[in-house]
């Protein structure tokens, strides 16, 4: 610890003190020795039009705490120029979407300078840097010209007042649910007989639950309502949504609500067969929820008004017709719900857009390797280091309100149309070939047909060009 501390000592002053490349506030923390090592290996062993190389974190290119070593202008806190540099004389190879991305422990780039000694002009690091992508080794490597997104630059987007998170319907086995087979002589109208569905992210003690009470139930169709969950979503497409039984008629726009009624909710509101689940599905969670926890079951799906804020938008969508959902982990990927009475789930957000060129232009946006690579240095990667907490960090980026008059907004927004209709084709052939297209399955291979066809790579091209403030 001493040690460390030592060198947390040496890092600020050095960067400080001598450099001036520290940047401290709410960078400070997130501060490392890379720059420094670049700038002192610069400054002790380079001669003056010397050339360096040398790999660094992914983050050098973009985030803040490299802001003003990016500047190519050092110099100590008394002003006094300590060297500069020329970063424009070769662009820096981006090498985050290099396969696997394992040989460094996190995301890598390669960063050239020249020395331009005490009285040079300084040239920042900004700009084109060149991406690489594919397979380590591979012939068929390619390296593409993309600009650099400054993530440093203070502002939230717009569409940060706009982006919701989905309802938290859990526990899941209470209410989403699978349709079996009526074997009832007469069969009631317009009802659904179903079984709980099971999955394997249940968790204790309700993977355990003996769900008799509600197998084999049959139920009023209107209470059955289409879920989008991150399992459903693909780029650009969702796949079919599950079902789920919840305690609102499809068409209401507010839950019968009862603070003193089983789990919170007005009997009188639901049909007669809804009635008995909810009494049952209700006493399922006080007797297995944590003791700590005081919510009713309709106080847990509908916290933060998770839930009734999407019935709002249903019942009055105002001039925000078409509605947008994203995932909130792992690779950003977004679709158009286009059904209107579907339920979003608390794994997504959504947000809803003036039209269809709106929705477009965020797609393209959402679901280029562009915006992951910005947005990741953002975010703090989990195990496998892939991104999480999305939400926290995408309108962080200089992503402007569409504009029908900007030229550039309408290229991403028929970018974002053409790649919309190539991946649902892409998808229609997916379910040709295959008897089941998991979620895995169908964003593996339109990932790779993005990749390599012109309409993701023109996607690429106009959104990079967004976020680089072309």
């Amino acid at each position: 610890n001493q040690t460390a501390d030592t060198l947390r000592t040496e890092l600020r002053r050095l960067s400080t003190e001598v450099y001036g490349i520290w940047a401290g506030g709410r960078y400070a923390t997130h501060q490392d020795v890379a720059g420094l090592f670049f700038a002192r290996c610069t400054d002790l062993y380079l001669k003056d039009g010397g050339v360096i190389g040398m790999v660094m974190p992914h983050s050098a290119l973009q985030t803040g705490q490299y802001t003003k070593w990016r500047s190519g202008a050092w110099q100590a806190s008394n002003r006094l120029r300590t060297l500069s540099v020329d970063f424009g004389f070769k662009p820096a190879w981006d090498l985050e979407r290099l396969q696997p991305n394992t040989f460094f422990p996190v995301p890598s780039s390669v960063v050239f300078a020249k020395n331009k000694g005490l009285v040079g002009e300084a040239s920042p690091l900004k700009g084109d840097v060149q991406r690489w992508i594919g397979q380590t080794g591979d012939a068929n490597l390619s390296r593409v010209d993309t600009g650099i997104t400054d993530t440093s630059v203070g502002g939230e987007s717009p569409y940060a007042k706009h982006a919701r998170q989905g309802a938290a319907i859990v526990p899941r086995c209470l209410f989403f649910v699978t349709e079996t087979e009526n074997t009832a002589v007469v069969q009631a109208g317009q009802t659904f007989t179903v079984n709980p569905r099971r999955g394997s992210q249940d968790k204790k003690p309700w993977r355990d639950l003996d769900l008799t009470a509600i197998t084999g139930q049959t139920i009023e169709s209107r209470h059955v309502y289409d879920v989008h969950l991150g399992e459903t979503v693909v780029p650009y497409c969702t796949l079919q949504p599950l079902h789920a039984i919840l305690p609102l008629k499809q068409g209401d726009a507010a839950i019968p609500r009862n603070p003193k009624g089983p789990g919170g909710i007005r009997l009188a509101g639901l049909d007669q067969r809804m009635r008995t689940r909810w009494q049952s599905v209700s006493q399922f969670w006080d007797n297995n929820k944590a003791l700590a926890n005081q919510l009713d079951l309709l106080g847990r799906i509908d916290y933060h008004g998770e839930l009734s804020s999407q019935l709002r938008w249903q019942s009055n969508p105002t001039d925000r017709l078409v509605r947008l959902i994203y995932t909130s982990a792992g690779q950003p990927t977004a679709a158009i719900v286009r059904d209107n009475n579907a339920v979003i789930d608390y794994k997504l957000f959504w947000m809803t857009c003036g039209d269809l060129n709106e929705a477009n232009y965020l797609l393209a946006i959402i679901n280029s390797e562009s915006l992951a690579g910005a947005v990741n240095p953002l975010t703090t990667p989990n195990w496998a280091g892939k991104i999480r907490d999305l939400q926290k960090h995408l309108w962080k980026l200089p992503i402007p309100e569409f504009d029908a008059a900007n030229p550039l907004h309408v290229a991403i927004s028929e970018a974002g149309e053409t790649a919309a209709a190539g991946a649902a084709q892409q998808l229609a052939q997916l379910r040709e070939q295959r008897d089941n297209v998991t979620v895995t399955i169908a964003r593996r291979e339109i990932r790779k047909w993005l990749r390599e066809s012109e309409e993701g790579k023109t996607v690429e091209m106009v959104v990079a060009k967004l976020l680089a403030g072309a």
